[in-house]
């Protein structure tokens, strides 16, 4: 039994997967082969010799040549080419399934609950970063004020000052 492919899986194929079709030809319905190819082109890749022998192979099989199987094809589908053929059905992402859904909405909560948790570590940034800074500067002006030099707490004021600052730019 040969695997039939869809348009849609054609389309959102990597192109190693495309490739693979090409090879191994025999375990593929005429169509996907077809389909395959023409996605090759449309994306301008380039074919291989190897590849090109097994196209070859392919349309020898066939009886016809590839061009002329891929002409006979998009002519039963009512369309000129594969770009049209690919225009003329409706665009995949409009079959959105219930599980598709599901997922969008756990992506949404997942992004809500991240900006919330964002926002209560800005929070905490912001009032942890002012009491080191606070506390820092307060311990550099009493050393100071002894008139006789002093303990200067640079380090306090410093990481203060960063990790408040830090909080207002994500807050």
């Amino acid at each position: 039994m040969k695997t039939t492919k869809t348009l849609a899986q054609i389309s959102n194929s990597k192109s190693f997967q495309l490739s693979e079709i090409l090879v191994s030809w025999q375990y593929y319905t005429e169509e996907t082969v077809i389909l395959a190819y023409s996605e090759i082109k449309r994306r301008g890749i380039q074919i291989n010799e190897e590849i090109e022998k097994l196209i070859t192979a392919f349309a020898v099989a066939q009886g016809k040549p590839i061009d002329q199987l891929e002409a006979e094809f998009f002519e039963s589908k009512n369309v000129e080419n594969y770009q049209e053929y690919h225009n003329s059905l409706p665009q995949f992402s409009e079959t959105v399934t219930e599980e598709n859904k599901k997922l969008e909405k756990l992506r949404r909560d997942q992004a809500f609950q991240r900006e919330v948790f964002e926002k209560k570590q800005a929070n905490k940034d912001i009032l942890y970063g002012g009491l080191w800074f606070v506390g820092g500067l307060a311990i550099t002006l009493a050393s100071l004020a002894s008139g006789k030099g002093g303990f200067i707490a640079y380090g306090a004021v410093i990481f203060g000052g960063v990790q408040f600052f830090r909080g207002l730019m994500k807050n």
